[in-house]
């Protein structure tokens, strides 16, 4: 009978180590989204720009955090315990958008992602590179192609005008 026991308490043991390794090798994913109060967010809906500065008084104080994407999905925020750092980064980007690279949990109809990078999101409309792109500047009359400096038009006269 106790070998019994000790063995089926050996089997539930393993059971448990081999789910909570499983949860440990999930892939990091990476979301995008507004830094809200979860407090705020979940009592009254506060989100946005008209809410930065009660958001930003509430995550310092220690409220939770979460992640609002723009199809209405809300993640709690977790540390990674391997990597605080993260999660204290993203305390200062409160009431702003930004991309959270983290391994996300869902239980009980609860999602949550662990933190491990931030950066600072950037819309689709906005090239992300925009050193990589020279300034051109143009004669507001078209007189010649683009010029690679500023200065007058070589034509006209008149003075270029830059344009991206």
């Amino acid at each position: 009978m106790r070998c019994l026991l000790a063995l089926t308490l050996l089997s539930v043991v393993a059971a448990i180590s081999g789910l909570l390794a499983q949860q440990h090798r999930q892939k990091p994913q990476t979301i995008s989204g507004e830094v809200v109060c979860l407090s705020c967010y979940l009592t009254h809906g506060a989100k946005g720009e008209s809410h930065t500065k009660c958001a930003v008084a509430c995550v310092n104080k220690g409220l939770p955090m979460g992640i609002l994407t723009k199809d209405g999905k809300l993640f709690v925020v977790l540390e990674d315990h391997a990597n605080a750092d993260a999660y204290q980064q993203l305390k200062k980007f409160a009431a702003k958008t930004v991309t959270v690279r983290g391994v996300i949990a869902t239980r009980n109809g609860i999602s949550g992602i662990a933190v491990q990078k931030v950066s600072t999101a950037v819309s689709s409309s906005h090239d992300p590179r925009p050193s990589s792109r020279k300034v051109k500047y143009v004669c507001p009359m078209n007189c010649v192609p683009p010029q690679d400096k500023p200065g007058n038009c070589p034509k006209c006269g008149m003075k270029l005008v830059a344009k991206q």
